[in-house]
C-alpha cells in the first residue's frame, strides 16, 4: 500500500511537471499576445480593413456605423473613412507631407503639416467613434505608443472563433489619463480578440458603467488584411465641394 501510494505521488508529480512544461512551451500570456500584436502592426508595410462599430446605450438604443482603413508605410499614405449612422462622414488621410481631416457636418478640411501631424489622429476620437485611436495608433506606434492595446491588468480569457478565425480572448481595463495629474477617467472594461495565427485584431468590446438596466457598450469588428498590395486609388480622397 505504501509503495502504491508513493508510486501515485510520483506519477502525479510527473504529470504536473509535464503540464507545466507544455504550458510554458505552447501557452502564451496575455502580455505576450498583446506585445506580439503590437509588433505585428508596427512592422507592417501595408494594411487594409473594413469594419463595423456597434454602440449600445440606454435601455435598448443602438447605433451602427461602418468604416474602412487603408495604410502604406513608405511612401506614407493613410485613409480612414468613417461613415456614421444617419449619413454623417469623417475622413482622415495622410500623404508624405501632412495629415488631413474632413468632417461632412461642417464641410471643413483641416491640414496638419509635418512634423506636427499627430493631432489629426489624437483629436479625432469623438468624430470617428473611437476608430481613429485604435488601429492607426498601432500602425504609428512610435508616435502613439499603440494606445489601442494599452490594456491594464490583462488576463487570458480562453479562445473563441470570430468569423471562422480562432482568436485569443483577453480581458482587462482601459482608461484615459490626465497627463498633469495622472488621474484616470473614462474607465471601462476591455475585451479584445486577437487572431492566434496572424495576431491581427478581429474584435474589441469596451463596456463602461451604466445605471441599472442600461448599457454603455461599444463593439468594434474588423475584417483585416496584413501587407496587401494597394494601388494609389486606395488612398485618394477629395472633399466634396
Amino acid at each position: 500500500m505504501r509503495t502504491a501510494s508513493m508510486f501515485q505521488k510520483i506519477v502525479s508529480a510527473l504529470a504536473i511537471s509535464s503540464l507545466g512544461f507544455l504550458s510554458a512551451a505552447h501557452g502564451q500570456t496575455a502580455d505576450s499576445v498583446l506585445q506580439k500584436a503590437r509588433d505585428t502592426y508596427g512592422q507592417m508595410k501595408s494594411y487594409a480593413d473594413t469594419g463595423v462599430v456597434l454602440y449600445e446605450y440606454g435601455t435598448s438604443s443602438e447605433d451602427k456605423h461602418t468604416f474602412s482603413t487603408a495604410f502604406n508605410r513608405s511612401p506614407r499614405h493613410l485613409l480612414l473613412d468613417f461613415h456614421k449612422q444617419g449619413g454623417d462622414r469623417y475622413v482622415i488621410w495622410a500623404d508624405p507631407d501632412a495629415f488631413h481631416t474632413w468632417w461632412k457636418t461642417t464641410g471643413q478640411q483641416t491640414d496638419y503639416a509635418n512634423p506636427n501631424n499627430a493631432p489629426a489622429i489624437s483629436l479625432s476620437d469623438l468624430n470617428s467613434q473611437g476608430t481613429a485611436l485604435k488601429i492607426p495608433t498601432l500602425l504609428y506606434a512610435k508616435a502613439f505608443g499603440a494606445a489601442m492595446l494599452k490594456i491594464a491588468d490583462p488576463t487570458m480569457d480562453g479562445t473563441e472563433d470570430i468569423e471562422g478565425h480562432h482568436c485569443h480572448r483577453i480581458v482587462g481595463r482601459l482608461s484615459d489619463v490626465y497627463t498633469a495629474t495622472g488621474k484616470e477617467v473614462n474607465i471601462r472594461k476591455a475585451t479584445v480578440w486577437i487572431d492566434t495565427a496572424s495576431f491581427l485584431i478581429r474584435k474589441m468590446v469596451e463596456e463602461a458603467k451604466a445605471p441599472s438596466g442600461q448599457h454603455n457598450r461599444k463593439t468594434t469588428l474588423y475584417d483585416p488584411r496584413a501587407n496587401p498590395t494597394l494601388d494609389n486609388a486606395s488612398f485618394k480622397f477629395a472633399p466634396p465641394e
